[in-house]
């Protein structure tokens, strides 16, 4: 696991405290100033101070955030997130857009079905508990009004909540689709900050026809890397090895925290230059002592699926899957651009 110096995570702790506001409307998703929540149960989180739009201090939440590791919008496709409050208790949502460089990315987005198009690079909002959103991704504001490209990158979200329990049962998710041409949504989960390892594995098929096999890596660690992508056939052997581009680190901002890492992705036998394995396979994505999340993706024809990812080892490497440190870099990761108000949603 990853470890911070005390200085460092000192610095980190006055960065974030400036960035959490208050809405101006909607429901409240913060506790008192008098009776600040225990965010404990979330890996050790301290809840963090909530000021108007004054700077004033008129609460406290805990907070979940993580990263959508793939967008597509435009040239055909679009992307969506959806989430809902929980039961017991409003939230306030923050999803902020990065190119696959980890950069500020201006997207055209929809607030429900039929909504009119606003643009930037953050959308917020506040919930009410068990109110649902939905938030769509038109493509790259650039590329406005017919969208003909397709912007790729993440997106990186924070759930603020009045207390642990809230904040435990949030679960965004992202779904892919390219309708009218394909007739079928895929969707995908979120990355947690604190479920981030080393290496991954997923099983899928790929005949080079109808069945393909996609895979997206994030960088979630400080330093540009080159991951290691190794197939196993149906008998466990090596049946081929690839390596990716350089992906870009998560940023150093000025207010010194980390901002969004870079993210690749392509089709798995873009990276196997071998053929693949005939049948079911194993596909693992090494990122040696750097820390990543991954997304594989199964396409048959005509339908897709998210693959179930899990944690895994190294060949030859000593560390144990089985009982993975899951780091925790939540506290050092906020949105590259300050916010004073999270705005309520519209009814």
């Amino acid at each position: 696991m990853r470890m911070k110096s005390l200085h460092l995570l000192g610095l980190i702790a006055v960065a974030a405290a400036t960035i959490h506001s208050q809405p101006t409307n909607g429901a409240v998703y913060w506790s008192p100033v008098t009776s600040p929540p225990d965010c404990s149960s979330l890996a050790g989180e301290s809840p963090v101070a909530i000021t108007n739009s004054l700077g004033k201090t008129i609460g406290y939440s805990c907070y979940v955030s993580g990263t959508f590791v793939w967008l597509a919008a435009g040239g055909g496709w679009s992307s969506s997130m959806r989430v809902g409050a929980p039961a017991s208790a409003a939230i306030g949502v923050d999803y902020t857009f990065y190119d696959a460089s980890g950069n500020n990315l201006k997207l055209d987005t929809t607030s429900g079905g039929g909504s009119s198009a606003t643009s930037g690079n953050d959308v917020n909002f506040v919930l009410s508990a068990n109110q649902p959103a939905e938030i769509g991704l038109l493509g790259a504001t650039s590329d406005a009004p017919k969208y003909g490209r397709t912007a790729t990158g993440s997106v990186y979200a924070v759930f603020y909540c009045p207390d642990a329990i809230t904040c435990a049962n949030v679960l965004p998710q992202l779904l892919y689709s390219a309708l009218p041409a394909t007739p079928w949504a895929m969707s995908v989960p979120i990355s947690w900050d604190t479920e981030l390892w080393t290496e991954w594995s997923a099983e899928g098929i790929d005949d080079g026809g109808a069945r393909r096999v996609s895979l997206v890596i994030y960088n979630e660690d400080t330093t540009a890397t080159s991951f290691t992508v190794r197939v196993y056939d149906s008998t466990g052997a090596l049946a081929g090895t690839g390596t990716t581009p350089s992906i870009p680190p998560l940023q150093p901002l000025s207010i010194g925290s980390l901002g969004e890492g870079g993210t690749y992705g392509a089709l798995l036998s873009d990276v196997i230059a071998t053929r693949l394995p005939a049948g079911v396979f194993k596909v693992l994505v090494d990122g040696g002592s750097k820390y990543s999340a991954v997304e594989v993706l199964q396409f048959n024809g005509q339908s897709a699926t998210a693959l179930q990812v899990a944690y895994d080892s190294a060949p030859g490497s000593s560390s144990s899957a089985a009982s993975v440190e899951r780091m925790n870099i939540r506290s050092a990761r906020v949105a590259s651009t300050l916010k004073q108000v999270i705005s309520g949603m519209e009814k």
